[in-house]
């Protein structure tokens, strides 16, 4: 068809452009160009195939010469296609064809890269994800929003991938500031950094090692709310049994009336009981055999044992107060079991405590408690009938359990 055309020049040029071969570019002659030795449309439209295609291997049919253009003019145009192209559409896998360009266009894959991912794109993004997130705890069957949500944790991805390593120091750095930017203890910081480090190995996802550190990180810091809280109560038996030891039990026992059970929640045991179902809901989150449920099952463990540890002393006063009620026993006799049950029981918790975190430091001094723990075992060697009384409290001999 060109051949029948009367400028048969510009129409193989826009053959070749339109069908992307440059095979169309060699028939053009332009004589005009003759005596110069070169022909700029022919070049032309190699350039813009060239272009085109995003293929720089067609810019080597180029001859150049005067008033033409040059193979490396022509490998710097496509080069800037492709860049302009991947930046307007925000795609980093664009800039992946610039890996394959000849040494001297190296720094363009890096020039390329870093005009795509920027350190404000990537929070722009984050903040797009968490708005998706929001939105999908209040809709949780959107799939629109699932897919979305999706989309952009691959993108991420990808863009994580493509990063220079500096450039992904920095961007965890400053995430790992966002989710751990309260934690003020050290031993927390550790707990978290250790097991977050153990994971690290085995996952390469951003999107998957910032979910979990974020998980670690909640975790920890409700095992050490917890921790705190046991500690709390266990603060208050040992200043109550610093009470008992200094004869001043029966203020104990009538600040804790005809209810001990409800005393004591009242005083830490509620607050912590609270943060035990807490604990319990996060768990539920986890299958039973693996490695986050075991590892909070553990600290569960020892602080549920802290709490029913508490409340058996408090059931015990109150099944003393039952006894009473029911005229098993008399005042006199009821206020000396609810000593004994408190000693003993008092010492052989405040002693065998140890916090889950070594930050959790007692109110109470050691050398304080040294003293009040000798005297309590001096007493509590005094009160060995305690299970007869209520087994039998009609026989109820409390001579020989008082120690006061």
């Amino acid at each position: 068809m060109c051949t029948l055309m009367p400028d048969s020049d510009h129409c193989y040029q826009f053959t070749a452009v339109q069908s992307g071969s440059p095979s169309a570019c060699e028939k053009i002659k332009w004589t005009k160009f003759k005596d110069t030795g070169s022909n700029p449309p022919r070049d032309k439209c190699y350039l813009q195939v060239a272009i085109n295609k995003w293929d720089y291997n067609i810019c080597s049919n180029i001859k150049g010469g005067p008033m033409s253009y040059t193979k490396d003019g022509c490998i710097g145009d496509v080069w800037q296609k492709i860049l302009d192209t991947a930046v307007a559409s925000d795609d980093p896998n664009g800039c992946k064809s610039l890996q394959k360009f000849p040494k001297t266009f190296e720094s363009k894959y890096t020039d390329c890269i870093g005009a795509i991912i920027t350190p404000e794109k990537i929070k722009a993004s984050d903040t797009k994800m968490n708005d998706i997130i929001d939105q999908l705890k209040k809709n949780p069957d959107d799939t629109d929003l699932k897919k979305e949500l999706a989309k952009l944790k691959a993108d991420k991805q990808t863009k994580y991938e493509m990063m220079s390593e500096p450039q992904r120091a920095a961007y965890f750095s400053e995430k790992r500031k966002e989710i751990m930017g309260d934690i003020e203890d050290d031993d927390v910081a550790s707990a978290i950094s250790k097991e977050y480090t153990k994971y690290r190995w085995s996952e390469s996802n951003i999107n998957n090692l910032l979910d979990k550190l974020g998980e670690i990180t909640t975790k920890q810091k409700m095992i050490k709310q917890i921790d705190e809280e046991a500690n709390e109560l266990t603060d208050n038996i040992k200043e109550q049994l610093e009470w008992i030891v200094g004869d001043k039990q029966d203020e104990i026992i009538g600040a804790m009336g005809e209810n001990a059970k409800e005393w004591i929640e009242k005083n830490g045991g509620d607050k912590l009981k609270w943060s035990l179902k807490e604990m319990e809901w996060a768990m539920g989150k986890y299958e039973k055999w693996s490695e986050m449920y075991e590892s909070m099952k553990g600290k569960y463990d020892k602080l549920k044992w802290a709490y029913d540890e508490v409340m058996g002393v408090y059931n015990r006063v109150d099944e003393v107060n039952k006894m009473l009620a029911e005229g098993k026993i008399d005042a006199g006799k009821a206020k000396v079991l609810k000593w004994a049950v408190l000693l003993d029981k008092w010492l052989e918790y405040a002693t065998s405590y140890v916090p889950v975190f070594g930050s959790t430091i007692s109110t109470v001094s050691k050398e304080t408690f040294g003293t009040v723990i000798e005297l309590a075992k001096k007493r509590a060697e005094r009160s060995t009938a305690i299970e007869k009384c209520f087994d039998d409290p009609a026989n109820c001999d409390t001579d020989k359990i008082s120690g006061y």
